[in-house]
């Protein structure tokens, strides 16, 4: 019995009834198949020396591509005499089962190659198309060529999408050569962070970033988004994304940063998909006093609003303040979390009511200390003219 693509040895004993030495000729012919398989051997040494009244083993070499069963008669002549003994060999030609088992390790969504050598013993060229078993994470081509009396180097890749260990598969068939199976142990790390997003603000404002990911799933997915941080949110929890395809398709996240205090701070945001893995995009917010706003107009005797958000995360009541007896605003206002509400400022112009030149002024709104012994000003700038301005 012998393996597909397996040599097989079989010790031959070979005796001299002679008192003085004989060499014997090796015949070695197929007897069935009628047509033998042109990728099917038998080898050895094409004759053997015996002394007088010995034994001596003749090693046959056995080769075959393709399952059944091969009849051979192997003849040892003496050409001088014409004398010969010889043997009846029937190989038994089974499946190969598997040639070898590859080991290929790789993080998450980066790829790594490998090389398989296939042998044509052939005087013609072979194709030999491929299967691919319980993976969807190894990129291979349908069909390679080997030419003739060489060795083919077919080459693949493993790119994983989800961290962890699996099987595979690799099976290469040809009608005359047969098959070839490999094992494949695939061992995939965990990917490090995406490239960090920064937000630089000032509080009381809110700052848009896009985080960017290249999903190389094969089908369409959706990929949920989660954010770690008090100060940063997704507005959308759920993304879709159409297939990968060779270069993999662009998606991009939305992510808000709303600072609640002065400094930095971090959070993390986790995207991720069942077929196209998690992604993790370290976030980092640097929060700065608010950059005054302004200026605003308002006519003599009239009254604007001035659009404020409470950016705590809690009910607080603000301080309100102008520097121009001529302008009006309410002492304080309190304001639930995370409310944005029209603070109205009046203009009262000259008391008198004759025209006054442009009149500037400044609206300041303070927050009490906080926890953190931050007092946070607001300065909003503004302009009161004339009805005939």
């Amino acid at each position: 019995s012998s393996g597909i693509n397996a040599e097989y040895g079989e010790l031959l004993k070979v005796h001299n009834w002679l008192r003085t030495p004989q060499r014997f000729v090796i015949i070695r012919e197929i007897l069935k198949p009628d047509k033998p398989d042109p990728a099917t051997t038998i080898k050895g040494f094409d004759y053997i020396d015996i002394p007088g009244l010995s034994d001596r083993e003749y090693k046959l070499s056995f080769e075959a591509y393709k399952e059944g069963n091969v009849h051979t008669k192997i003849t040892f002549k003496n050409p001088l005499t014409g004398e010969y003994q010889f043997y009846f060999v029937t190989y038994k030609v089974s499946s190969p089962g598997v040639i070898d088992t590859l080991k290929l390790t790789a993080p998450v969504r980066q790829s790594v190659s490998h090389t398989i050598p296939v042998y044509n013993p052939l005087t013609t060229s072979v194709t030999l198309t491929t299967q691919l078993n319980n993976t969807t994470e190894i990129s291979l081509l349908p069909t390679f060529t080997v030419p003739p009396l060489s060795e083919g180097l077919f080459s693949f890749e493993f790119m994983p999408l989800k961290a962890g260990d699996s099987n595979a598969k690799i099976v290469f068939s040809s009608v005359d050569l047969g098959q070839y199976i490999y094992e494949v142990e695939l061992v995939a790390t965990p990917a490090g962070p995406e490239k960090p997003l920064i937000f630089k603000t000032g509080l009381g404002t809110s700052q848009v970033l896009q985080a960017r990911l290249v999903n190389y799933s094969k089908t369409k997915v959706d990929y949920s988004s989660k954010t770690e941080g008090a100060e940063f949110h997704v507005e959308k929890n759920t993304q879709p994304a159409t297939s990968g395809g060779v270069g993999g398709t662009e998606v991009v996240i939305d992510v808000t940063y709303e600072p609640a205090s002065l400094g930095d701070s971090k959070g993390t945001l986790i995207v991720s998909s069942g077929a196209g893995g998690e992604y993790i995009f370290p976030l980092v917010g640097q929060c700065h006093h608010p950059k005054p706003q302004g200026p605003f107009t308002i006519r003599a005797g009239q009254s604007i609003p001035v659009q404020f958000k409470n950016t705590f995360p809690v009910p607080t009541t603000f301080l309100l303040s102008v520097d121009n007896p001529l302008f009006a605003v309410k002492q304080s206002e309190l304001i639930r979390a995370k409310k944005t509400i029209n603070i109205m400022v009046t203009y009262n112009g000259s008391p008198s009511g004759q025209s006054l030149p442009a009149q500037t002024g400044k609206l300041t709104i303070t927050n009490p200390k906080n926890s953190a012994g931050q007092a946070v000003h607001w300065v909003f700038y503004l302009k009161g003219i004339s009805e005939k301005h």
